[in-house]
């Protein structure tokens, strides 16, 4: 998308919009789209092709709208930076329905995986081998992540430092009560880019968490369902505060372990 032309472009979301009103390209997939162009655009306001650090924001011109209606109702009322909001809003329209499954499919040896390496990390400190043992101990908690999707090293000084393809990180949000889904997962990533507010859920929030939790696939997300799931979530949260645990705003969209 940045390496077209602004004619080219227009052509592209013109193709777009004509495929969604013909019912060839889902709401879900247009609104990954329309999303995807907004942050493109943004991107190449500051000269660069790729976000910056939230830090560095200055000057850079703001995403005010990207032509879905859920989504341009919902930037006003967000509590951090709209490209993250936006990042996690398209991952999640990309991100398999069974991402729950998937994740639990993998559990299994990734967690036997990481239980393995600590032993060893531990073998290796009886036998005198701390710098090694210090590795294979911090391999570990990779190996747990890595039912969410492919681990990448890219080097050791001491500390080791890998990339993740994500693929299923929304099985890092799922509920502690019932049957974990997918659409809860959804609904629980979504609500930590809004206030905690009495005032934000009175006034329609409920109901526009459940548009945005639609577009990003739940098929389930009925004001009273994002409601249930928000009151089971603040139940079971740790008190009195979160304490170790995946970042709420999607693991922000993959934190270092």
């Amino acid at each position: 998308m940045s390496a077209m032309t602004e004619d080219e472009r227009r052509a592209f979301a013109a193709s777009l919009e004509r495929a969604h009103a013909n019912g060839e390209v889902s709401d879900r997939d247009f609104a990954r789209g329309r999303i995807e162009a907004a942050l493109a655009r943004w991107q190449i306001g500051a000269g660069r092709p790729e976000p910056v650090p939230d830090n560095l924001m200055e000057g850079r011109p703001p995403i005010e709208n990207v032509g879905i209606e859920a989504i341009d109702a919902a930037l006003p009322q967000i509590t951090k930076p709209v490209h993250v909001f936006l990042s996690a809003l398209a991952y999640l329209m990309k991100e398999s329905d069974d991402a729950l499954g998937i994740a639990d499919k993998r559990a299994k040896d990734c967690d036997k995986a990481a239980a393995l390496l600590r032993q060893a990390a531990e073998l290796l400190k009886g036998a005198h081998n701390e710098p090694l043992a210090r590795l294979v101990e911090q391999v570990a908690p990779w190996a747990e992540r890595g039912k969410y999707g492919r681990v990448f090293p890219t080097r050791w000084d001491g500390h080791l430092y890998a990339e993740q393809d994500a693929d299923v990180l929304s099985a890092s949000l799922k509920g502690k009560a019932g049957k974990p889904t997918r659409d809860a997962a959804i609904v629980r990533a979504l609500v930590s880019f809004f206030p905690n507010a009495q005032k934000f859920f009175a006034a329609d929030g409920y109901a526009l968490i459940g548009r945005l939790a639609v577009l990003c696939g739940a098929t389930k997300a009925t004001p009273a369902y994002v409601r249930s799931v928000i009151e089971q979530a603040r139940r079971t949260a740790p008190q009195p505060a979160k304490a170790k645990g995946p970042d709420d705003t999607l693991l922000r969209l993959l934190p270092k372990p």
